[in-house]
């Protein structure tokens, strides 16, 4: 009987049938919180290289808020990190729905034992679950954990997705009629006009342009209505942010539509993606701008290498090649989930070519032209660089220099292009070392910078006289020595303690290059589980029955990338 209703679970678990992409239940979920929904960030609200893929839900500037399954299921994977969600549960549904809880401070007792349990067998703090359908069942309502701000998170706030339980696509959860108060439309604050070659102009300059917007209730203009005049080939952006009721946030939008003539030419919107796809957004903006200034500027107009499928009207790509003479208008019509609309109109003129103002140049002199679609490798003085196809969003003259080497570093600085344009996935750099002793060789590792003067940790490996490093970013690269160890600051134990009265044991760790890599801690030569809160610099261990009354040995020992170690020991009463 027992072996009969498995099967059942299974099969109604397993091969769920699936709505299609434009049908989405309602009704069948509720709310993970039992607290009226005010959102810190929406689906697809863009964020630093990804879209963001599910709902922030403020919990009223606390943790500890009760979350609840949102309906019937089983808990399929349980992961807890000291980056990203944090501590997560991921809940399989019947209906071909995943629900995702991300950032809890802890898990609902049952989840909780199952968790420590594994952490002490395998003795990690971060680890990944992946129950078994029979294993954790729960129902619609029952309480999985309380809300936290583990991991990546910048506040109190439980992050919540719903995916495809097949694809693993996020889809947005507004589908599925949670209940969000919004009647506010999208703000506007600017469009920029980008020329598309050398050749085309606006009002004579050959760089882009930006145009200030003002206005309120759905209703926006160009500041001064300014005289736009073009010539040539060009493609449109626009800074605009969504705003709901009750908060202060600035949301991402849900629907862009471009307007040349009153036909579409542009249309962007965002249900579900693929993670895969997330890297995609620093095709979809202006990434210098945002690297410059903190400006997100959203291209109106796809790159050769953008693979984004969220574009339901495009044509040309966006790009609009103007070739007769004449006034034309443009317009933005940007929408909320809750099509709470703004819009935007201004005029261009189309004139005969101008006489140009030409720029002067200031990059690093242009050393070879890379195609986006090809696999491109540089190799010049001690660097090689290795860039797999299609790893760049369009063609671009590699720039290269080489300078002196820093006070921080043992190799000379090699700039690789400039930090200002993106790259999908990672490249390979190596640099060869070959006069490195076996000792310094220990302690290496390949440094970036975009100053020339602060340095960031990227690791590395050798082979033979080279080290190397896949990375995702173009800079400055060279090779440093890290000979310093981790530092342990002692919070609230010390030699002699009395930790009777104290509910847990807390230690600040830091490093200063290649970071921390593995720390373990043991209480009278025993593991015990301490909490890594990775962006505070904090270790945690929680007091339980494990650690009886009496006197004890503490010791923490922690290694960084290149295998420094630092110990600290002390005896404590509990």
């Amino acid at each position: 009987m027992r072996c009969i209703f498995f099967s059942l679970f299974l099969l109604i678990y397993l091969t769920p049938e699936k709505l299609s992409s434009q049908e989405y239940p309602q009704n069948y979920f509720r709310s993970p919180l039992d607290i009226p929904l005010f959102l810190s960030g929406n689906f697809g609200e863009l964020r630093s290289n990804h879209f963001h893929a599910g709902l922030d839900i403020k919990t009223e500037g606390v943790e500890g808020k009760k979350v609840v399954a949102i309906a019937d299921g089983y808990v399929s994977r349980i992961k807890v990190s000291p980056y990203g969600y944090g501590k997560a549960i991921y809940i399989t549904h019947p209906n071909g729905y995943t629900s995702v809880y991300g950032h809890l401070k802890k898990y609902s007792d049952r989840i909780e034992s199952i968790v420590k349990a594994e952490q002490y067998r395998r003795e990690r703090f971060g680890i990944q679950l992946f129950p078994p359908p029979h294993q954790i069942q729960v129902k619609k309502g029952e309480l999985i954990a309380y809300s936290g701000n583990t991991g990546g998170s910048g506040g109190p706030h439980l992050h919540f997705e719903i995916r495809d339980t097949k694809t693993e696509h996020p889809i947005n959860p507004l589908f599925f009629g949670f209940d969000i108060q919004d009647n506010l439309a999208p703000d506007i604050y600017a469009v920029t006009i980008y020329p598309l070659n050398d050749t085309s102009t606006i009002n004579g300059g050959t760089g882009p342009k930006r145009f200030k917007a003002y206005g309120a209730n759905g209703n926006y203009k160009l500041v001064n209505s300014p005289k736009i005049l073009l010539h040539g080939h060009f493609g449109f952006g626009i800074e605009t942010v969504d705003r709901m009721n009750g908060t202060s946030n600035k949301y991402g939008i849900h629907n862009l539509k471009l307007k040349l003539d009153d036909e579409i030419i542009f249309e962007k919107q965002m249900n579900d993606f693929a993670f895969h796809e997330g890297r995609y957004i620093n095709a979809y903006i202006d990434y210098e701008t945002y690297i410059r200034n903190r400006r997100r500027v959203q291209r109106n107009f796809v790159l050769d290498g953008n693979r984004l499928n969220c574009y339901p009207k495009l044509i040309e790509q966006g790009k609009v090649n103007f070739k007769y003479l004449g006034e034309h208008q443009l317009t933005y019509e940007i929408s909320d989930f809750e099509q709470n609309t703004s819009s935007l109109t201004f005029a261009i003129e189309v004139r005969p070519d101008l006489n140009s103002e030409q720029i002067p140049s200031i990059n690093p002199p242009k050393v070879q032209y890379f195609a986006h679609n090809e696999r491109n490798t540089f190799l010049k003085d001690e660097i090689l660089v290795d860039i797999p196809a299609r790893l760049l969003y369009e063609d671009i003259y590699f720039q290269y220099r080489k300078d002196a080497q820093h006070a921080k570093t043992v190799s000379p600085i090699y700039w690789l292009h400039n930090h200002y344009t993106p790259l999908h996935s990672y490249m390979n750099v190596s640099i060869k070392m070959s006069d490195l002793s076996p000792k310094l060789r220990e302690k290496a590792l390949i440094v970036s910078t975009t100053d020339g003067r602060s340095f960031y940790a990227e690791g590395g490996k050798w082979n033979n006289d080279n080290i190397s490093v896949k990375t995702r970013s173009f800079g400055g690269y060279a090779v440093a020595i890290d000979s310093v160890k981790p530092k342990i600051t002692p919070i609230n134990i010390y030699s002699g303690a009395n930790m009777k009265s104290k509910w847990s044991i807390s230690i600040k760790i830091t490093d200063n290059l290649s970071g921390i890599d593995s720390y373990r801690a043991e209480v009278d030569g025993k593991w015990i589980l301490m909490e890594y809160d990775a962006k505070r610099n904090m270790l945690y261990h929680y007091f339980d029955e494990s650690i009886s009354s009496g006197k004890h040995h503490f010791k923490l020992s922690i290694k960084d990338g290149v295998g420094n170690l630092s110990t600290y020991e002390a005896d404590f009463i509990r």
